[in-house]
């Protein structure tokens, strides 16, 4: 066995092996000063960008959304830079991004679908936080734009989400873009004479503060042997207080009937 060159061997292996090591604690270091000069970097971007969009007025959600979107594309940089101190080509790193985007495409189509619809809903505004919207079944305020969801809440008080891209692609009714809302009554138990009671309604509802154009609209639903059944429709100032009043004045008109809001 040639002593001398198994140690020559193992001296150019320990050289290697020292030369890696002093090579990757380096790239740590640059890593971790890159890491550290990425936040700094992220902090002030984050800051002057909220700066600008609170001096536009911009609605908040958007704010929050494009602030946070600045600070994750600073330290996805900072990343990409990182793999590269480690050694990863730029060739691999542009097909790992390729491949793992596309991977996350598929596997989070319906989450990134409605996160698109957001920043839709958010940069188009086609209703603002406290509207009244109707969306499919569903009517209520509106109290946030999420990146997932549209959170409602209903005349039950309910908390209800509804999926961003769902708000995109349906019919949506906004009764506050003109200050109109719309409240229908439904009347059980009806005894009046049902050829009058267009006619009955208008009375009753004629000195009614705060009801708006056009008439109210009434429907005859039913007729059986307990009564008939209608429903009254009026238009007001969205947010107004008049049904309390308008209720008050058709019990006072039909005092046989039961009258309650079916929706509003």
């Amino acid at each position: 066995m040639d002593f001398n060159a198994v140690w020559d061997q193992t001296k150019t292996g320990l050289e290697d092996a020292y030369l890696d090591i002093v090579g990757f604690a380096i790239a740590a270091i640059e890593a971790v000063v890159l890491v550290l000069v990425a936040s700094v970097i992220a902090r002030w971007l984050k800051g002057r960008v909220r700066r600008a969009l609170t001096r536009s007025r911009l609605d908040p959600n958007a704010t929050a959304l494009l602030v946070n979107g600045v600070a994750i594309a600073t330290y996805v940089v900072a990343a990409t830079f990182v793999m590269g101190l480690f050694g990863a080509s730029w060739t691999a790193l542009l097909a790992l991004l390729s491949a793992g985007t596309l991977a996350l495409s598929l596997a989070f189509q319906d989450v990134l679908k409605n996160f698109v619809a957001g920043m839709y809903l958010l940069v188009e505004r086609p209703f603002f936080i406290g509207d009244r919207i109707r969306v499919k079944d569903v009517t209520g305020s509106v109290e946030s734009i999420d990146f997932r969801t549209t959170v409602l809440r209903n005349e039950r008080e309910e908390r209800v989400l509804v999926p961003n891209a769902t708000v995109f692609a349906e019919i949506l009714v906004n009764r506050s873009a003109y200050d109109v809302g719309q409240t229908t009554f439904r009347l059980t138990n009806l005894v009046a004479p049902l050829v009058e009671l267009r006619q009955s309604v208008y009375q009753a509802l004629a000195e009614t503060e705060g009801i708006r154009p056009p008439d109210p609209r009434v429907e005859l639903t039913s007729v059986g042997e307990n009564g008939a059944e209608a429903t009254v429709s009026i238009w007001h100032a969205a947010g107004g207080d008049v049904v309390p009043a308008a209720i008050s004045r058709l019990r006072e008109r039909f005092p046989e009937a039961t009258v309650t809001v079916e929706k509003g």
